[in-house]
């Protein structure tokens, strides 16, 4: 007699991703929303928020989601670029319609930028939902990374954002706990981040010379 097949256990099972035309639509809005949002929250918040409306690692945040949204790699990869490209385009559409002036050359180069970082954070999305470590892991050391290296950034380079900086790095630590699906995984991803955000402090100086370089 045959013995019957084995559920899969619920924790095996590949999530499903959110429908193409739902994806679009979360991706649209969330990017130029989220472009024209930033643009507008810069001169609206106080300290220790306002910290939040001119920060890399806000946006990496969203591409993140989106891939986690899209589930599969590819897809993940894609929507991050899309929503990364969007939210340049919503930061600087707003701010030409308040009569912001603003250099091309530095509009380009975020727009570079988004696409590394949608590809990236998209993918790391996807890997974080729908697999398991190492990729998860990683996926979740690189994304408190950025937030721990642009908070040291801003409390080290930046005294008066001190305390902003100093939130903005607990808020990566808390993702660690908040992402992490055991105890063993959030170990291992707060020794990943020794050399995570080292990588990522390296980042942000080659990105600040770039810029300087316009």
């Amino acid at each position: 007699m045959l013995a019957e097949p084995v559920a899969a256990s619920p924790s095996l099972r590949r999530p499903e991703p959110l429908p193409w035309w739902a994806l679009a639509g979360v991706v649209l809005v969330v990017g130029l929303g989220g472009g024209a949002l930033t643009e507008h929250l810069q001169g609206v918040l106080d300290d220790p928020w306002a910290m939040w409306a001119n920060s890399v690692a806000a946006w990496c945040l969203v591409a993140f989601a989106v891939g986690a949204l899209a589930v599969r790699p590819r897809v993940a990869a894609v929507a991050g670029v899309v929503v990364e490209l969007l939210l340049v385009i919503g930061y600087y559409v707003t701010q030409s319609a308040q009569g912001v002036p603003h250099a091309t050359a530095t509009a380009v180069g975020w727009a570079l930028a988004g696409i590394v970082a949608g590809i990236v954070f998209g993918v790391a999305g996807a890997w974080w939902r729908a697999s398991g470590p190492p990729r998860s892991t990683a996926s979740v050391a690189v994304l408190a990374g950025v937030l721990v290296s642009e908070g040291l950034v801003r409390a080290v380079r930046f005294p008066w954002q001190g305390p902003s900086g100093v939130l903005m790095a607990a808020a990566g630590v808390a993702l660690v706990v908040v992402l992490g699906r055991s105890w063993r995984e959030r170990l291992v991803v707060a020794g990943l981040l020794v050399a995570v955000v080292p990588l990522g402090l390296l980042g942000v100086e080659i990105v600040d010379r770039l810029f300087a370089a316009f």
